[in-house]
């Protein structure tokens, strides 16, 4: 009779962890039973010895600085070995407490481990394209011999010991055999998305599984002969279970799911059994046939279908009261978002980008709370519930902060900062609003009318307005009553959503001037996501305050030092103008103040970013002066020039003389810029758009590979730091831009292989933004579905 899923229930729960069980194994053998092995995002790993039916908390092993990815046990050493996001290997006793060794080498995270082919040997697969064959001495000396070939992370790593061969999957969807010596023995080729696991199989067959959901079954002569789904996301993980037979695979994925197959037939057996968590990452079979499991949930759990080892009623009735609470979540919106879409607790690990930032964070129990950054960590705030009863699209309520508004104005204080949001219900004072507004962006009060004014202009009458005279208000300080000038409200002009401070719309580039935002077609269900192809271009400049600056510092310079007349620095600042006449007496005023110290240069660079908008200038400044060679050596000085070189060369790239000056000296430019690891909001969204203008030409021309692979590796670099949303936004798109040329799969391998900016981007998407930055969400959705 065949062994099926149905008879499984849960056993026992092991509760330790405070984060994500990232990968589970079975350890050595005690007199009571064999012990399991765990580790977690919380960067620890717990050793549980069987007690009867229960598992006790052994040792907790703490050497890692960074999440744990995987961990394997090597009977035959007794020993225990773990691999972290630190790209560490430790290898311990198994009853010791501090690592018998410590291998290093890999470059980035080692996300998974097997025991080798010989005694002492392991391998072990890393997010940095290498596998790597770890050789261990008696005597501790360690050896390696790196398996290199794969184009992206390798993420499942897998001993053949009767072919005497290594295996190898990768982010680049490729499947390697190797010899003993390290050298390449043949590809496989069938799966769509990243390879995220490996089992050897009899007769010499294998079997992998993926991000594309589909278990494949290979032959020994390396035909994909089946194709086993079910799945209906990642699959995480896959283990034998040889209790049951020879040919019995259990896998586990992001569908919350546990799942059993022959893999003989291509059989389901049983009904999936679902996890009380998003993800079940790891899985593992004991030789008495029980099954243990790894959740985000960080809950190891046991499951047996011999029901003197199944848990007491009260546990399994709590488990499977939590699966259909669970189940019931899966379609449970707040705000118009699923809950299952809400990023974790662990997205508490990851700094705020702004004091008073706010997150919505699903816990592991499936309530919503919020929290907020202040002075440096998250703080909770309150529970997060649907007070409408209804999702944002039917209620006609708006979600901020965790709580709903009838408005959430978008304001444009500055030409260079993103948007700040202006929350707002009717029947509210509009100048109460206005006030906590201020306060709590810590504005000029000067600002208190016309906030005021664009709230009762824009809440379409929500906004109940008291006569100043009868309002009972007084001021706390004076105890008169407020100043209310233009009280017909001439003053505010334009249509509902005219921004308070400039009179325009919230944002606006050269290539759109629509009202509220660039992308509103795009956010609102445009069905092309990319390419983008409008370049995004830095116009706008106060010429009045850069000629001031640039007054202040040649007044302190010597006329040996580069001191020039006021009537140059007049004729420099006509450069700033939309309609420039080409004028070579100008340009050469400009150079003269380009030998400027460095530490006085950021206006002078103000004006050329300006400037080379103009492909005339622009050819004569490069053509007469190579004016790159003399401004990119700035992209490694002070922050202010960095910012001035980035717009340059994104607003060079507009015209063609840019383009072409630019890309012939692409990978200085882009290594450069990728050194930049820290910097303003400003910053970021000039990086960022350097590179999304870059790539708009490649999508606009025969893509080069070596181009794509450059910017893609720069693009990377910015979001391994970046916390601007723009920024994160603009970037986004340089990375859809690429996954439409021919570089496309190649692109898509270097980022899927970075797990810190997928998980990034993940959190991103899941978590709504208020809508200047649903944008945001839309695109991540796209990007991610074409990953």
């Amino acid at each position: 009779m065949e062994p099926t899923l149905d008879k499984y229930k849960l056993s026992c729960e092991l509760l330790g962890h405070s984060l994500d069980v990232r990968a589970v194994a079975v350890g050595g053998k005690t007199n009571e039973g064999q012990m399991l092995l765990s580790g977690s995002r919380d960067k620890t790993t717990k050793i549980w010895k069987p007690i009867g039916n229960e598992y006790i908390e052994s040792v907790t092993l703490k050497d890692h600085k960074n999440f744990i990815a995987s961990v394997c046990y090597l009977p035959q050493e007794q020993w225990i070995c773990t691999s972290s996001n630190d790209a560490t290997i430790c290898i311990y006793q198994q009853d010791a407490f501090v690592p018998l060794l410590t291998l290093k080498g890999h470059e980035s995270t080692v996300c998974a481990l097997a025991g080798g082919l010989k005694p002492r040997s392991l391998i072990s697969g890393s997010w940095d394209k290498t596998a790597r064959v770890w050789l261990i001495s008696e005597t501790g000396d360690v050896t390696h011999i790196a398996l290199q070939g794969h184009e992206a992370a390798v993420w499942a790593v897998a001993t053949l010991q009767e072919q005497q061969k290594y295996v190898t999957g990768g982010a680049d969807k490729c499947i390697y055999y190797w010899n003993a010596q390290g050298e390449k023995l043949r590809l496989l080729k069938g799966h769509t998305d990243c390879v995220r696991g490996l089992i050897p199989l009899p007769s010499n067959s294998l079997l992998s599984c993926g991000n594309d959901a589909v278990l494949r079954y290979w032959n020994e002569d390396g035909e994909c002969v089946r194709e086993l789904s079910g799945h209906t996301n990642y699959i995480y993980a896959m283990a034998r279970n040889q209790q049951l037979g020879e040919q019995i695979v259990l896998s586990c994925g992001e569908d919350s799911t546990l799942r059993m197959w022959n893999v003989s037939t291509g059989k389901e057996l049983g009904a999936p059994l679902l996890h009380p968590a998003i993800s079940v990452w790891s899985v593992a079979c004991l030789a008495n046939g029980d099954i243990v499991t790894g959740c985000s949930d960080g809950v190891v759990r046991v499951f047996s279908q011999d029901p003197a080892r199944q848990g007491k009623q009260q546990l399994v009735q709590s488990f499977e009261m939590a699966v259909a609470t669970h189940k019931s979540q899966l379609n449970e919106e707040i705000g118009g978002v699923k809950k299952t879409d809400l990023p974790g607790p662990e997205a508490l690990l990851t700094n705020g980008t702004r004091e008073g930032q706010t997150k919505m964070v699903r816990e592991t129990d499936g309530s919503v709370k919020c929290y907020s950054w202040e002075l440096g960590k998250w703080n909770l705030v309150g529970d997060v519930t649907g007070a409408t009863g209804g999702t944002q699209s039917n209620s006609g309520k708006k979600l901020h902060d965790g709580k709903e508004y009838d408005f959430v104005f978008n304001v444009d204080i500055s030409d260079t900062e993103p948007p700040i949001k202006l929350p707002y219900n009717r029947g509210e004072d509009p100048w109460q609003a206005a006030q906590s507004f201020i306060h709590r962006h810590n504005l000029p009060q000067a600002y208190l009318d016309q906030v005021a004014n664009f709230i009762v202009t824009n809440s379409k009458g929500g906004a109940t307005v008291t006569s100043q005279a009868n309002s009972g208000y007084q001021d706390p300080f004076t105890g008169g009553a407020r100043y209310v000038p233009g009280s017909s409200q001439s003053n505010v002009q334009g249509g509902g959503n005219m921004d308070p401070f400039t009179g325009g719309s919230s944002y606006s580039t050269a290539a759109s001037k629509q009202s509220s935002n660039v992308d509103v077609n795009f956010v609102r269900g445009s069905d092309k996501h990319f390419p983008v192809s409008s370049y995004r271009t830095f116009d706008t400049c106060d010429a009045g305050k850069v000629l001031d600056k640039m007054k202040e510092f040649n007044n302190k310079l010597t006329s040996t030092e580069g001191k020039v007349g006021d009537e140059l620095l007049q004729a420099v600042i006509r450069l700033t103008d939309k309609s420039l006449a080409l004028d070579p007496t100008t340009l050469e005023a400009l150079m003269l103040l380009l030998k400027w110290p460095a530490g006085m240069l950021f206006p002078v660079l103000d004006i050329l970013r300006l400037a080379v908008r103009h492909e005339a200038v622009f050819s004569l400044l490069q053509n007469s002066h190579n004016i790159l060679s003399h401004i990119v050596p700035q992209l490694n000085g002070a922050a202010a020039n960095q910012l001035m070189v980035c717009r340059c060369l994104a607003n060079a790239l507009t015209h063609a003389a840019g383009r072409q000056h630019i890309q012939a000296q692409l990978p200085q430019l882009v290594e450069l810029v990728a050194g930049i690891r820290a910097g303003s909001p400003n910053l970021q969204i000039a990086i960022a758009t350097f590179y999304l203008n870059v790539t708009i030409a490649q999508t606009q021309s025969v893509a080069s590979s070596e181009v794509c692979h450059s910017v893609t590796s720069g693009v990377l670099e910015l979001l391994k730091w970046a916390k601007d949303l723009e920024a994160w936004y603009r970037a986004m798109q340089a990375i859809g831009n690429l996954t439409t040329t021919a570089c496309g799969q190649e692109t898509i391998a270097q980022v899927v292989s970075v797990d810190s900016v997928m998980d990034k981007l993940r959190e991103l998407t899941n978590t709504p933004q208020d809508e200047n930055f649903a944008k945001v969400n839309v695109l991540g959705q796209a990007l991610l579905a074409a990953f």
